[in-house]
């Protein structure tokens, strides 16, 4: 048995964590031992990883055009035969440069690396063993650090053995891009790939157990990347898990059949399982030093990162979430700093930066809404979006944005959440204003070259201030109150935005309508107006006279009474579900809501409201839409049935996903709410030039005076 060598620090693992760490250690003047058992320094990272995923992202965007599709109108298709590696001509180079980089910064350090597998003898010792298990050396030290990261979980019940099923390590060795791939997790790993492979043109199923994907990101991120994976053509399916993998012999393409646990079968030709990582602790010998670890081979630590024994440190995926090679690298060395002593008494915990390489970027730092909700603390966000802004207009990037959460009294910054291009390099800037303790006028006094995207923190900020400045001036802040029936708008709100859910005015019982109240700034509250059967009382004439965008979900045709009402849906070919004439009422089903939306209609019209056939977006005062043909232009497809809980928070992550914020959760809101939400957007975007899409095709019959779907009304 070899004698044990004296170090400073034993660091193993050499990953982002253990590299950094170890670095930092020699650059105070340690002697650093770095055990490693793979030929090259990297980890998971360099090899299998970070860098490998991103250079197929990156190959994917380039070579289908990815990114300027909405602009210019075209995609490129590639040969699917062509294997992954093939796209990713550059990643051998691309590793080793890496590869180099970190051996020439163990030797400027003057660390020395032990290649073989290291394992603790006792809680001061690490043997290292050769790949044939016999013990070549023994290293002794006061401190270590275990950085050792992280390996794909089985799925519970399943295996890898099946050549079309893969891990995260593996994925990247398919040897032809899939025809259709289902990935079985929406974490980081789960995300980044599903989104990679639509890009690709991949028919993309990502199956996540939890209600939303990404669930430690702010949920109108969370929500936005939702939308986007569902534009892309991929299918989120979200509260359910696989329960079962079968193959069909005789099929070349969606021979895998998956069976859920809510009983719905889903076919593939490849599936991606990233529903976990498992720390790497086998063969370390934790037991003999006494370090604790779980189920899953994550090491608990405290905040800094010492482990349940004193002396010994881990950092980096082994100590699970967020499981990132920045954080990584960081956690590495601020266990290092403790471990040897290094920790000035005024160190800061300070936030680290999440960046998640999906299509598009998202990126955050600090609190998300939902936690400064849970811990009461007040604050206030402002927003721009990337649609506002030049280099996003240039670049074709209408979904992006930049969200700063701010203290109210300070204005300190206290989070910034982006999504969309460049997310993951642009919120080194709101992290730089948060590390000085800085607020909204960092963003304000700051000059930003134009056009560029960081702009949008400067309006981002001006935003905020403005939400500021309408506090207590009866512009309503506080999404979470409703308005009392009958409440109009205050005479100053002169860009709000109405969406009304018609109700059936013959039911037994009768319900008040629900109406959603939107600002400029996409903050949503719900009411009920009630209204007389003559449909009068509906709209106060204040919200018209206001200046208000108002959209109604009739749902019908619209037309005076006693007229044919569907005509024009049959000269369009769109038939509805309602008889010709208007019916009695309870005569037939859908009657009541027809001579709502009739009567309606024509107590606007004897009011004086003119119907036009074209009307400038500023003279624009009402507006009908059909919900139901909105969503699924939104989401690219068919929904969920309204009225479910699947169909409730596929249209409450929709509206949220464009930027919506929303009083109520979507296990709360009533699917009447999300209509009449949906209703007050498209009056929005209507209104500010985004849009002339309403739902059915249009129809106005001038002679008539019948006014249908899409048209406008104004004073």
């Amino acid at each position: 048995m070899p004698d044990a060598e004296r170090y400073d620090l034993v660091v193993l693992g050499a990953g982002p964590a253990g590299e950094k760490g170890a670095a930092l250690g020699a650059y105070f003047g340690r002697r650093v031992a770095l055990v490693e058992r793979r030929p090259e320094p990297g980890g998971t990272s360099v090899h299998t990883g970070t860098l490998p995923s991103k250079t197929l992202r990156e190959a994917a965007l380039y070579l289908t055009g990815f990114r300027r599709r909405e602009l210019y109108g075209m995609t490129l298709r590639l040969d699917r035969k062509r294997s992954l590696r093939q796209l990713l001509g550059r990643l051998a180079d691309v590793t080793a440069r890496q590869t180099g980089q970190i051996d020439r910064n163990l030797e400027r350090h003057r660390i020395e690396t032990v290649r073989g597998q290291g394992r603790f003898v006792d809680a001061g010792t690490v043997a290292v063993l050769d790949a044939g298990g016999r013990e070549t050396r023994r290293l002794a030290a006061p401190a270590f650090l275990v950085a050792t990261g992280s390996s794909p979980l089985p799925p519970r019940g399943l295996t890898f053995e099946d050549p079309d099923v893969e891990d995260s390590d593996r994925i990247l060795d398919l040897d032809r891009i899939p025809h259709s791939l289902v990935v079985v997790g929406g974490g980081v790993i789960g995300c980044e790939y599903a989104s990679i492979f639509a890009a690709l043109g991949t028919r993309v199923t990502l199956v996540e157990g939890r209600d939303r994907l990404l669930g430690f990101l702010d949920a109108e991120l969370s929500a936005a990347l939702k939308v986007s994976l569902e534009r892309m053509g991929a299918d989120v399916v979200l509260g359910d898990a696989v329960e079962g993998l079968s193959r069909v012999p005789g099929l070349a393409e969606d021979a895998l059949r998956l069976g859920l646990k809510s009983g719905r079968e889903l076919v593939a030709g490849k599936v991606l399982f990233s529903a976990g990582r498992r720390g790497n602790t086998a063969g370390l010998g934790l037991e003999a030093a006494g370090v604790a670890f779980d189920e899953k081979g994550r090491i608990p630590v405290d905040a800094s990162f010492r482990t349940n024994v004193p002396g010994i440190y881990a950092a980096g995926d082994i100590v699970g979430f967020p499981a990132l090679a920045a954080t990584s690298m960081e956690q590495g060395r601020t266990a290092v700093k403790h471990a040897l002593g290094l920790a000035g008494p005024h160190d800061r915990k300070l936030p680290f930066p999440y960046g998640v390489y999906t299509v598009p970027e998202i990126s955050m730092i600090g609190a998300t809404e939902e936690e400064l909700r849970e811990e009461g603390t007040p604050f206030e966000a402002g927003r721009a979006r990337y649609e506002n802004n030049a280099r996003g207009q240039i670049n074709g990037d209408v979904d992006g944005f930049v969200k700063l959460l701010f203290d109210p009294e300070s204005r300190r910054l206290l989070g910034a959440h982006l999504f969309g291009a460049n997310a993951t390099e642009l919120v080194h800037v709101p992290q730089m204003v948060m590390v000085h303790g800085g607020g909204l006028s960092d963003f304000l006094d700051a000059v930003f070259n134009v056009p560029t995207l960081s702009e949008c923190f400067k309006y981002a900020a001006y935003d905020g201030l403005q939400r500021l400045s309408h506090r207590g001036r009866g512009v309503p802040v506080e999404v979470a109150a409703p308005l009392a029936d009958g409440e109009v708008l205050p005479p100053e709100a002169r860009a709000w935005f109405v969406g009304v859910d018609l109700t059936d005015l013959s039911a037994a019982r009768p319900r008040p309508v629900d109406v959603a109240l939107m600002d400029r700034w996409r903050r949503v509250r719900f009411t009920t107006w009630s209204f007389a059967a003559d449909g009068a009382g509906l709209l106060p004439a204040d919200v018209l006279r206001d200046g208000a965008v108002v959209a109604i979900d009739g749902p019908q045709g619209l037309a005076a009474p006693g007229r044919k009402v569907r005509a024009g849906e049959r000269e369009l070919r769109c038939a509805g579900k309602t008889p010709d004439a208007l019916p009695a009422p309870g005569s037939a089903p859908y009657a009541g809501f027809v001579r709502g939306s009739v009567l309606l209609f024509s107590a606007l019209r004897a009011k004086g409201l003119d119907v036009l056939g074209e009307v400038p977006r500023d003279r624009a005062v009402l507006l009908e839409v059909y919900p139901a043909d909105l969503w699924k232009k939104w989401a690219g497809h068919a929904l969920p049935k309204k009225q479910g809980a699947e169909g409730r928070r596929a249209r409450w992550d929709l509206l949220r996903g464009q930027g919506l914020e929303l009083p109520k959760g979507a296990d709360e809101i009533t699917h009447d709410e999300l209509d009449a939400a949906a209703a007050a957007l498209a009056a929005y975007l209507w209104a500010t030039g985004r849009t002339n899409t309403f739902g059915e095709s249009p129809s106005w019959d001038p002679s008539a005076g019948v006014l249908r779907e899409g048209f406008l009304v104004s004073l």
